[in-house]
C-alpha cells in the first residue's frame, strides 16, 4: 500500500474559473462554443501536475455568466482522446466493451431545460459527432435560462461513465451575477 501523503491545506489560491465570453450575441441570446478536452493542471503545490478531462482545459471549467431569460446556445464540442487514462468497468450498464471511450454529453444542473438540450445520459457523443447515442439530437444545445437567478453547474451526464468523468474534472458553473 501507498505511504500516506500529507498535504499542508490551504496553501494554493482558491482556482476562479475563467469566465466565458459568447462568440456571438443579440439582445436576448448569446451562443458559445465549449471543447471538452484532456490536460494537465496543478491540484497542490506539493504534487505534480495531474491529468484531467475537462472543459477548455481548466478545473473546475469556465463560468458562463447569463441573466434570466437570456437564451443560451451552447455547442460541447469533444475533443477527448479515444482511450481512457483510467480504468473503466465494463460490467456497468453504458460501460460495455462495445460502446466507444471518450464520449461525453453535458447535463446542466438544476434547471428547466428543453427535453434535446438536457444532456440525456443517452444522448451522447464522440469526437467530432462521429458516434452518437440512441438519444442524441442536436450538437447545439439551447437553454432557455426560465428560472430563477441561481449559480448552478454543468457536468458529464454519460450513461455507465459519468461517475468517472466527474472524477476526470469534466464540471463547470453557470451564475446569473444578478442573484441575490
Amino acid at each position: 500500500m501507498p505511504e500516506k501523503i500529507k498535504l499542508q491545506k490551504f496553501l494554493d489560491k482558491l482556482p476562479i474559473p475563467k469566465t466565458l465570453s459568447p462568440i456571438k450575441r443579440s439582445n436576448d441570446w448569446t451562443y458559445y462554443e465549449v471543447t471538452m478536452k484532456e490536460f494537465t493542471q496543478k491540484l497542490h503545490r506539493d504534487l505534480p501536475p495531474t491529468r484531467l478531462w475537462g472543459y477548455e482545459g481548466t478545473y473546475p471549467g469556465p463560468t458562463f455568466d447569463v441573466v434570466q431569460n437570456e437564451t443560451v446556445f451552447v455547442k460541447w464540442m469533444n475533443d477527448l482522446p479515444k482511450n481512457h487514462f483510467l480504468p473503466i468497468d465494463t460490467t456497468i450498464h453504458g460501460s460495455e466493451i462495445t460502446m466507444p471511450v471518450g464520449r461525453t454529453v453535458v447535463h446542466l444542473h438544476g434547471v428547466t431545460t428543453p427535453p434535446n438540450s438536457d444532456g440525456y445520459p443517452e444522448a451522447w457523443f464522440t469526437r467530432n459527432f462521429e458516434q452518437t447515442g440512441p438519444l442524441f439530437q442536436r450538437e447545439v444545445y439551447r437553454y432557455p435560462n426560465i428560472d430563477r437567478a441561481v449559480t448552478i453547474w454543468y457536468h458529464d451526464h454519460t450513461i455507465g461513465n459519468h461517475k468517472i468523468e466527474r472524477l476526470c474534472g469534466t464540471r463547470g458553473i453557470l451564475s446569473d451575477p444578478r442573484q441575490a
